[in-house]
């Protein structure tokens, strides 16, 4: 086992095929008492070897043994890295993982590094980062003598990537090519670390798997969530009293009322957001623009950004029963117009009707689903796809490199064809396809296996050269296509979104750089 001397000691890793794993390593102190309020403090050294062979607890959360979370606990600042065999120096690929900011843990099956590691030549740290209240929890305004610092999970973030910056060239990385990629909420925490000044000199390339810029809040609407959460708590007494004797198992309680808030995703009126309300904060110090405003205005200009979605997102969160609540297919064909209506006219206020009708237009809905295909796919156009386009956009307007890409790989999953359905991308970029996991959301095989290949030599040339080798945003504006389609369109380009779509999207989601209410 490879020992290697870092700021906090020594560590010893795990011999794998190819590549060293290191489990576990602090990069912070564990985040107890008054430090849960607190951004990241320092790691107390250790003296001998210590063996990074455990996994990390994930941070607070609901449990879900289904994606591998069921450990817990308040020891959870930690990076897990697969180092490849040679001499190096390597390129640095640091993973922040997806979960809506509740859920999920550096540690799942669903991002093991080895063989990404391996096969690209390159280091994959993967950070975990507190969620939720813990991470993203605003209470400056209902809580003050708490003295409560902000946007938590994302200090914790910039915190892994100064860990990575001091201590990646002990395990042979360099320290001056350094990708960040995430999926999801690890996406758009990605985003908003192009935005936070504090990150500017820590990484040069970046890569969003389903998202974008815009998934933030003003301060007077995370204040609501606070109230919400605080509302939910043990106790009485002031806000402050009522989360300072709070257990973390009270608050993952009660943020369960708490994502019941319907909030102004990207500070605009015209998509509500709901279900996901604990987000990073608009924050004069930390994060002072919106993140796609941000990159409009250049925050990004020096840095190669690679962007994209999956072509049918929502069906995993319409369809699937461990992710809509438990709804089979049989209820959902129950559902008549008018309920479709009330959806659309929820997500886009004044604008439901004119979103259906364009929809139905534009979506024949599959045989084996239901009419909830249209609105799925404006879900995921609101979403993902819009938001991705408007961040590539405003990557080049400010005179930086942007490229977009597509999964159009269709899967059946949970018994149903959820076409290239949120997550679906994740086993591909990591090798995994045929793994359990990797089999769930791709369905495996040889096929799969292919496409996984060059989904990794493109991520990896990119983490490499800043080239991922296909034409940039600037000259085409068109996505790059990973899926099985024969012909033209699975091997070349396209648009992320149609023509009469877009006319329709303008008016909802703002061209970037385009407000003066950001800050």
């Amino acid at each position: 086992m490879r020992q290697v001397d870092i700021s906090s000691g020594q560590v010893s890793g795990l011999a794998r095929e190819g590549c060293t794993e290191y489990r576990g390593i602090p990069y912070a102190a564990p985040a107890t008492g008054a430090a849960r309020f607190r951004g990241p403090q320092p790691v107390q050294p250790w003296q001998g070897v210590r063996a990074a062979d455990r996994f990390a607890v994930a941070t607070w959360q609901e449990k879900n043994p289904l994606m591998g979370v069921d450990e817990i606990g308040d020891d959870c600042l930690a990076v897990n890295l697969w180092v490849p065999e040679g001499d190096g120096p390597f390129p640095v690929m640091v993973w922040f993982h997806g979960g809506g900011y509740l859920a999920g843990s550096p540690s799942q099956l669903l991002y093991n590094g080895e063989q990404l590691a391996r096969s690209q030549q390159v280091i994959v740290v993967n950070a975990a980062y507190r969620l939720g209240a813990w991470g993203f929890g605003w209470f400056a305004d209902i809580a003050p003598s708490l003295e409560a610092e902000s946007n938590l999970g994302l200090r914790d973030q910039i915190a892994a990537l100064e860990w990575v910056r001091i201590n990646i060239a002990a395990f042979g990385g360099d320290p001056e090519k350094v990708t960040i990629f995430g999926e999801s909420a690890g996406a758009f925490s990605v985003a908003t670390l192009l935005a936070a000044p504090e990150a500017a000199s820590l990484f040069q390339r970046a890569i969003l798997q389903s998202g974008a810029g815009d998934m933030v809040l003003a301060p007077d609407d995370a204040s609501l969530v606070a109230e919400r959460l605080v509302a939910g708590l043990p106790g009485n007494g002031s806000a402050a009293d009522k989360l300072r004797h709070a257990t973390a198992k009270d608050v993952v309680r009660a943020q369960r009322e708490a994502v019941k808030c319907v909030v102004r995703r990207g500070l605009r009126e015209s998509t509500p957001q709901f279900g996901m309300t604990f987000l990073p904060v608009i924050d004069a110090g930390l994060l002072p623009y919106r993140p796609v405003d941000a990159i409009a205005a250049g925050s990004a200009r020096d840095k190669q950004i690679m962007a994209g979605t999956c072509r049918d997102e929502w069906h995993l969160f319409q369809y699937a029963p461990p992710f809509n609540g438990g709804v089979g297919m049989e209820r959902l064909r129950e559902l008549d117009g008018a309920e479709i209506r009330r959806r659309f006219e929820r997500a886009l206020p004044g604008r439901g009707e004119q979103a259906f009708e364009l929809y139905r237009a534009h979506v024949a809905p599959h045989p084996q689903r239901c009419d909830l295909d249209i609105f799925s796919a404006m879900e995921s156009d609101r979403l993902f796809r819009v938001p991705t386009r408007r961040l590539l956009d405003a990557q080049v307007a400010a005179g930086g490199a942007a490229w977009g890409f597509e999964f159009t790989w269709e899967t059946t999953a949970f018994g149903l064809p959820l076409g290239a359905c949120h997550v679906s991308d994740v086993p591909f970029v990591f090798g995994i396809t045929d793994t359990p996991v990797g089999q769930l959301f791709t369905g495996g095989g040889a096929e799969a296996a292919a496409l996984s290949g060059r989904v990794q030599q493109a991520w990896g040339d990119f983490a490499r050269s800043g080239q991922p080798g296909w034409a940039d945003w600037a000259r085409r504006a068109e996505a790059q296509h990973f899926g099985r389609e024969a012909g033209e369109r699975q091997a070349g380009q396209g648009p992320l979104i149609d023509a009469p779509l877009e006319a329709f999207w303008a008016e909802v989601i703002e061209v970037p750089g385009q407000r003066d209410d950001a800050a």
